[in-house]
């Protein structure tokens, strides 16, 4: 059974389109369609009219930019990791850990960007390994950035870090799709796209879906209520029946 079903949409340079739905219905496996990791049964996912699944990974690699839902740091230093295990530019490191808000974090461990992260980044937190791992996706300042759930272990400080990194991003023409759960990222979208039953539920500029959504949940609280109070009509004219 296919998880998605029919999927079509477009993201624009400089957009920032939120990916919404309850869980299970397909979202991660957007994500990874979309970055170019797993091969589509039917359709393309086309950057700039050319098929990301095909395209030679080296290549297209270094324009993506990816935060996955469960992050992943490798046993290396804070500066290699952020680097992807490639050429370390140095200055461009500092650039992205500044703008995650990490700066003050990294100046502090024993070697700075050189203090190497442990297994899995076991010597960081939950919320700065899920920044380091956005200040790997933003390195090198790609043009499509996909983010699952950026701000699941983040903390205030961290969430007004995203919302500034997200809109510094917009402002160089990079595309983004955020799938999140939580509200506070809401501001920077400019699109909102929900999936239901693997199929698009809605798309369109964020003020209209929400506004959709938002009428679409009023009626049918309202439908609820009356459905309720006609069976408690029924089951008070079955007991006057039953007391005659």
């Amino acid at each position: 059974v296919p998880i998605l079903r029919g999927v079509s949409f477009a993201v624009q340079p400089g957009e920032c389109v939120m990916l919404i739905g309850p869980s299970a219905e397909g979202k991660t496996t957007l994500a990874r369609l979309m970055m170019g990791l797993w091969p589509a049964s039917g359709g393309k996912v086309r950057l700039d009219g050319a098929d990301v699944y095909t395209w030679d990974k080296a290549e297209l690699g270094p324009h993506l930019g990816y935060l996955p839902q469960t992050v992943e740091l490798f046993d290396g230093t804070v500066a290699e990791n952020v680097a992807r295990f490639g050429d370390v530019d140095v200055a461009e490191v500092e650039r992205v850990i500044t703008q995650v808000g990490l700066a003050e974090m990294v100046a502090a461990l024993p070697d700075g960007l050189n203090t190497r992260v442990g297994e899995d980044g076991a010597v960081l937190s939950g919320g700065q390994r899920q920044r380091v791992a956005l200040a790997r996706a933003i390195y090198g300042t790609p043009k499509f950035l996909v983010l699952d759930e950026p701000n699941s272990s983040l903390d205030e400080a961290g969430e007004l870090a995203l919302m500034a990194t997200l809109t510094q991003l917009k402002s160089q023409g990079c595309c983004v799709l955020v799938i999140t759960h939580r509200t506070s990222v809401l501001p920077a979208a400019d699109k909102v796209l929900m999936l239901r039953d693997g199929q698009v539920a809605a798309f369109g500029p964020r003020d209209e879906v929400l506004a959709a959504l938002q009428k679409a949940q009023q009626q049918a609280q309202q439908q609820a209520l009356q459905q309720q109070i006609a069976a408690q009509a029924v089951q008070q004219s079955s007991g006057a029946e039953r007391a005659l």
